[in-house]
């Protein structure tokens, strides 16, 4: 199934809004146009959204669940790059630049994502000029959240490298008695991938990272106990 608007979500009933690029717009005309130029499509779990070295359709918006970002190499094997979840952008930075998809996109769990074909956000964005601002101030953002991966990989050791790695990707579950922040969906090489250390090294900081108590580990999910303790650990800020 391709997109269509029929799979487009209505955007004032979102309730991932607060982290989606619609709720940055700062007028009503904007906001009107941005939901009526979306088109969606429901993805299943493993499905591609787009490939590493295509040229860019559009730009992307996940309405719900979680796509991951990865870069293949010569001969098929991936590498992890970083989970995007509800609200956050895809391929927009490719997409301005005019360049190949610098990394591909897949489904982690069942998800809905919109797009907006090139054409039309150029258009949009000479038809709205403060919307140009806000959509640089997110490139921006990227940019700089990039830089400090990068910097983290380089710098810092490998325990604080995990920690960060665990405290970037915990989400709370829905529902008012949901209990600690959990990851899910991920496996420890994914995780191992994400923080930039071998598989080794990571079993043995999850383990030590449990006997702590920082952390539980079940069969498809890592319950995050101490949050706090992890982004002490990581160098991160509350």
């Amino acid at each position: 199934m391709g997109f269509s608007k029929k799979e487009a979500p209505n955007c004032d009933w979102c309730k991932f809004k607060s982290n989606c690029f619609y709720e940055l717009l700062n007028d009503k005309a904007s906001k009107k146009e941005w939901r009526e130029m979306r088109i969606a499509n429901r993805y299943r779990p493993g499905e591609a959204i787009f490939y590493e070295g295509e040229t860019p359709g559009g730009v992307y918006t996940i309405c719900s669940g979680k796509v991951k970002i990865y870069k293949s190499s010569r001969t098929g094997q991936q590498l992890l790059i970083r989970i995007e979840k509800a609200g956050d952008l895809l391929g927009h930075i490719s997409a301005l630049a005019e360049w190949p998809y610098a990394g591909g996109a897949e489904a982690l769990e069942e998800a809905v994502v919109s797009m907006i074909t090139e054409a039309a956000l150029r258009k949009f964005l000479v038809a709205h000029p403060n919307s140009a601002m806000v959509l640089l101030r997110e490139v921006a953002r990227d940019v700089r959240r990039g830089e400090a991966i990068a910097r983290d990989i380089a710098f810092k050791p490998a325990r604080s490298r995990l920690a960060g790695t665990l405290t970037r990707m915990m989400s709370v579950p829905a529902g008012k008695n949901s209990g600690p922040p959990r990851i899910t969906s991920l496996k420890r090489k994914e995780i191992a991938e994400m923080a930039g250390l071998t598989i080794e090294t990571t079993v043995r900081l999850l383990k030590d990272f449990e006997t702590r108590g920082w952390i539980e580990r079940k069969e498809k999910e890592i319950i995050i106990t101490e949050p706090e303790k992890l982004r002490s650990v990581s160098g991160q800020f509350s």
